[in-house]
C-alpha cells in the first residue's frame, strides 16, 4: 500500500488492518498490536457512523430510554429506580445506568446514546480479539474474525438501536470476565467473578457464560480438573440468582408459549442467525413466523436434522470432543437463552439479529480455528490473504452502511421488514402505525388491505379500529374491535379498546365492564387498570381509585397517565404534597413526549 494511499483519510482504517494483517506479529510484536487495535476501533466508526446523526429508533427507545425516570440523573433516586424495577420483564440495572451517564452528557439528545453504543462494540471487538488469540494461538486469523464481528451487518441491530445497549454491555463485561478466568490465576478469577456479576446486571442473557470457560479453556489444550470444575461454581451459582429474578420478571408480562414449539424453533433460529452470519443480506427487526411450527415443515425438519449432522461429521473421528465441536457448542450455549424470546404478544418470532452478539464467540472461533487448521496445510501468500481479507471487510462495511442508514427511517425500515416477508403481520401493523404516526391515515389502510389478502388476523383489524379512532370513525372503530372479539374473545386488547371508546363518548358504566374484562384477561394491561382508576374517581370511590392507580404503577412506575390520575385522588384526601409529587412526575413524564 503506498503513501498516497496511506494519507487517503478513507482508508486509514483499511490501512491499519492491512498493516497488521501483512506485519508479523513475532516481527513487530508493539506496532502489530497497535495497528490492531486501532483497526478495530476505526472499523465500527466505518460501517456505523451513520447512527451518529440518527434519532430514537421507533422500537422500544421512547419507552425503555425517552420515558422512563430510570434514565434520569444520574441522582439517587434514579439508580434505586434503575436497581428496584424491570424494564418492565428485564433486570438489567447497569444497562440503565449506562443511559443516566448519557443523560447526564447530552439530556435527551440521540448523539451520545449512539455514541456510547459504537464505542462498546470497538471494545467488545478488541476484547473478542484478545479472546480468540488467546484460545487458538493464531493471532491474524483471530485479528480478521474480530475485524469481521467489528464490520458484520448482523451487528447493526445491536450497535444503532439504543435500546439494544444491554447486549453491548453485557457482551462487554462477559468477554472481559471471559479473559479474566482465562488467565487462570486466583486473582484473575477473582475479578472474573466481579466482571460476570457486572455482565448480569447489563442482562441476564449471559448466564451461560460459566459454562463455557471450560469449554475454551479445553480448546487451548488444557485439561478439566475438580479445581477447574469447582472454580465455576461460584459463577453458576450467580447464573441461578440471577436466572431466578429474570423468571420472575417473565411472569409479569402475558406470554403464551409452547414447549414443543421452543424445542422446534430453537435449531431452526439458530441456524437461521449462523445463515445470516455466513449469507450477509435481508436483515430486519422483525423475523415472524407464518409457517407451521411442526416436523411437517422442511425448514424445522432439515435444521433439527442440519445441526444434528454437523456435530456428528465434527465428532467422526474422535469420541473426544474437537476443538471446533467445542466452538460450535461455545455458540449453542451462549444462544440458548434466546429460546425464552420466540413468543411475545402474540407473536412467534424466529430470531432477532442482536441474539446473535454475543453467540458470535462461537462461530468466530470456529472460523479462527478452521483458518489455522487449514494454514498448517496450505501456506498461500501473504498478498493473497490480505486482498481476500479487505475485500471481505469492505464489503461487509458496504452492508452495515446500508443497514444504518434504513434505522434512521422506520418507514424503510419496516417497508424492508414487510418485503422479505409479506405474511408477516408484525411488520405490516407495524408499517401502518408508522404511516398512521406520519399523518397519513389512507396509506395506513392501505398496507392493512393489502395484508387480509393474505388471511383473516386479529391484529390486522385492531389496528383498522386504531386508524378508524384516529379519524374519528367511533362507530367504525366499534364494529373492528367487536369483530376482534368474537375471532378471539380472549383479546384483552380488543375489550379494552372498545371501553376506550365508550369512555370517550360518555358511556362510563359500559366502559368499566369492558376494562375490567381487560384486566381479567390481561392483569398487567395498565391503560384498562387506569382506565377503571379514572371511571371510579369520576364516580366519587376514591379509595378504589387510589387503589387502581397505584396496581397500574406497580406494573409501569413511568406511566404518565397513572401518576396524572393519582395526583387529585390523594389531594382530596388531605394528601397534598405526596400529590404533588406524583404531579411533577407526570408532569416530567409527559414533557418527554
Amino acid at each position: 500500500m503506498n503513501d498516497e494511499l496511506r494519507k487517503k483519510e478513507g482508508y486509514v482504517p483499511l490501512f491499519f488492518f492491512y498493516t497488521a494483517i501483512v506485519e508479523s506479529p513475532a516481527t513487530h510484536q508493539r506496532w502489530w498490536a497497535l495497528a490492531a487495535t486501532a483497526a478495530l476501533i476505526a472499523l465500527p466508526f466505518v460501517a456505523f457512523w451513520g447512527a451518529l446523526a440518527q434519532g430514537f429508533a421507533p422500537i422500544d427507545d421512547l419507552f425503555l430510554v425517552v420515558q422512563n425516570l430510570a434514565t434520569r440523573g444520574p441522582t439517587w433516586d434514579h439508580l434505586k429506580i434503575a436497581f428496584t424495577t424491570f424494564d418492565p420483564e428485564l433486570y438489567i440495572p447497569l444497562t440503565l445506568v449506562s443511559f443516566q451517564i448519557n443523560y447526564l452528557v447530552s439530556g435527551l439528545v440521540p448523539w451520545s446514546y449512539h455514541l456510547m453504543n459504537i464505542l462498546l462494540h470497538c471494545a467488545n471487538a478488541i476484547l473478542l480479539f484478545s479472546i480468540l488469540k488467546r484460545v487458538s494461538g493464531a493471532p491474524r486469523a483471530s485479528l480478521f474474525a474480530a475485524a469481521v464481528f467489528a464490520v458484520h451487518p448482523i451487528n447493526t441491530e445491536a450497535v444503532v438501536w439504543i435500546t439494544a445497549r444491554k447486549d453491548l454491555l453485557s457482551t462487554f463485561f462477559a468477554f472481559a470476565s471471559t479473559l479474566a478466568f482465562l488467565r487462570q490465576t486466583r486473582r484473575g478469577r477473582a475479578m472474573s467473578l466481579v466482571l460476570f456479576l457486572c455482565a448480569l446486571f447489563a442482562k441476564v442473557s449471559v448466564a451461560p457464560l460459566p459454562l463455557v470457560f471450560p469449554l475454551l479453556l479445553g480448546i487451548q489444550g488444557k485439561k478439566w480438573n475438580r479445581n477447574l470444575i469447582l472454580s465455576t461454581l461460584p459463577f453458576l451459582l450467580l447464573s441461578a440468582v440471577f436466572v431466578g429474578i429474570a423468571l420472575f420478571g417473565k411472569e409479569r408480562i402475558v406470554q403464551t408459549s409452547n414447549g414443543i414449539e421452543t424445542f422446534l424453533l430453537a435449531p431452526w433460529s439458530m441456524l437461521f442467525l449462523i445463515g445470516k452470519f455466513f449469507y450477509p443480506g435481508n436483515f430486519s427487526p422483525l423475523y415472524e413466523v407464518t409457517d407451521a411450527i411442526a416436523l411437517s415443515n422442511p425448514k424445522v425438519l432439515f435444521s433439527i436434522l442440519g445441526l444434528f449432522g454437523l456435530f456428528g461429521i465434527l465428532q467422526w473421528k474422535s469420541l473426544r470432543p474437537l476443538p471446533l465441536t467445542q466452538a460450535l457448542t461455545v455458540a449453542l450455549l451462549l444462544f440458548a437463552p434466546a429460546i425464552l424470546t420466540f413468543f411475545k404478544a402474540n407473536t412467534v418470532f424466529l430470531a432477532s439479529d442482536r441474539y446473535f452478539y454475543l453467540p458470535s464467540l462461537g462461530v468466530l472461533l470456529f472460523i479462527v480455528l478452521c483458518i489455522r487448521n487449514i494454514g498448517v496445510k496450505i501456506r498461500p501468500p501473504k498478498q493473497m490473504i490480505t486482498g481476500v481479507s479487505a475485500f471481505v471487510i469492505a464489503v461487509l462495511c458496504l452492508l452495515s452502511i446500508k443497514q444504518t442508514k434504513l434505522w434512521g427511517s422506520p418507514d424503510a425500515l419496516f417497508t424492508q421488514a414487510l418485503a422479505m416477508n409479506p405474511r408477516s403481520v408484525a411488520a405490516r401493523t407495524a408499517l401502518a402505525q408508522t404511516k398512521l404516526e406520519r399523518g397519513d391515515p389512507q396509506e395506513a389502510f392501505a398496507v392493512l388491505k393489502e395484508g387480509l389478502k393474505q388471511g383473516d388476523d386479529v391484529r390486522l383489524y385492531l389496528m383498522a379500529g386504531t386508524i378508524y379512532a384516529r379519524v374519528g370513525q367511533i362507530d367504525d372503530a366499534l364494529a373492528q374491535f367487536t369483530k376482534v372479539t368474537q375471532m378471539e374473545p380472549g383479546n384483552a386488547d380488543a375489550w379494552f379498546s372498545i371501553g376506550s371508546l365508550q369512555e370517550q363518548t360518555g358511556n362510563a358504566d359500559a366502559a368499566l365492564d369492558h376494562y375490567r374484562a381487560a384486566v381479567q384477561l390481561d392483569p398487567s394491561d395498565v391503560p384498562a387498570i387506569i382506565g377503571i382508576g379514572r371511571i371510579l374517581a369520576d364516580k366519587g370511590d376514591l379509595q378504589g381509585a387510589e387503589e387502581k392507580f397505584r396496581a397500574a404503577l406497580k406494573w409501569n412506575s413511568n406511566s404518565a397517565d397513572a401518576h396524572r390520575g393519582l395526583a387529585p385522588v390523594l389531594a382530596k384526601t388531605g394528601r397534598v404534597d405526596e400529590a404533588e409529587i406524583h404531579r411533577n412526575l407526570a408532569n416530567e413524564l409527559a414533557g418527554l413526549r
